[in-house]
C-alpha cells in the first residue's frame, strides 16, 4: 500500500468515496436503534430505554427465561404488540429502495442490523442480517425449531397484557399457558 493511501483518520474526500462506491459490488449498511427510534420504537439504552426500567439479566438471558418464563414472554409479547403500531420511516424505505435500485446492476446491498423489530423487512429490504434475531421468530426450548410467528396475541394468556412488572410474583402465567409448538 502506498503511503498516500494510509490515513490516520476518516476521509472526508467525497469524490474518492464516490469513485470507490461506483466500483463496489457488495455494499453493507449497518443499522441500530437510531433508525427505528425515528419510527417511535423505544430503544434499550437511550432516554426512556428499556434497560432503564428493566434489568437485562431479568429478561434477555437463557437463565432468566428458565427462572421466570412468564416475565420474559410478557416482555417480548409487549414489544411484539407495540410493533403493530410502528411503520418503517424514510431511512428504512431509502435502504430498501437503494437495494432494489442496485440489484439490476448486479450489485448487492446487505443490511446488517442490531434491531429485532422487523421494520427493514416491512420497508422491503430483502438481504438482511439480524444480529440479535427477531421479535417474530420463536425457538422451541424442546427441539430448537425456529419458526416465524406473527400471531397477536402470541397465545391467549398474553392477551391484553401490557408492560410486565418484574416484581409481580402473583402475575406469573403458568408455563402450560405460555406459547408452545403444537407438537409439544
Amino acid at each position: 500500500m502506498s503511503e498516500d493511501r494510509v490515513s490516520s483518520g476518516p476521509s472526508t474526500d467525497m469524490s474518492a468515496f464516490r469513485e470507490l462506491f461506483a466500483k463496489a459490488r457488495n455494499i453493507v449498511a449497518l443499522s441500530g436503534a437510531g433508525i427505528s427510534a425515528e419510527s417511535g420504537v423505544p430503544t434499550f439504552r437511550g432516554a426512556g430505554g428499556y434497560w432503564r426500567t428493566y434489568q437485562a439479566t431479568q429478561l434477555a438471558t437463557p437463565e432468566s427465561f428458565a427462572a421466570n418464563p412468564s416475565l420474559v414472554w410478557e416482555f417480548y409479547h409487549y414489544r411484539r404488540e407495540l410493533m403493530g403500531s410502528k411503520h418503517p420511516n424514510a431511512a428504512h424505505k431509502a435502504l430498501a429502495e437503494f437495494e432494489a435500485r442496485l440489484k439490476p446492476q448486479g450489485r448487492k446491498v446487505t443490511v446488517v442490523t442490531q434491531n429485532i423489530d422487523g421494520l427493514h423487512h416491512k420497508a422491503g429490504s430483502q438481504d438482511i442480517i439480524e444480529l440479535h434475531g427477531s421479535l417474530f421468530h420463536t425457538r422451541c426450548t424442546s427441539c430448537s425449531q425456529v419458526l416465524e410467528n406473527r400471531d397477536s396475541p402470541i397465545c391467549p394468556a398474553l392477551k391484553d397484557r401490557g408492560a410486565p412488572d418484574p416484581d409481580a410474583e402473583d402475575a406469573r402465567i403458568p408455563v402450560s399457558e405460555l406459547p408452545r409448538l403444537a407438537a409439544h
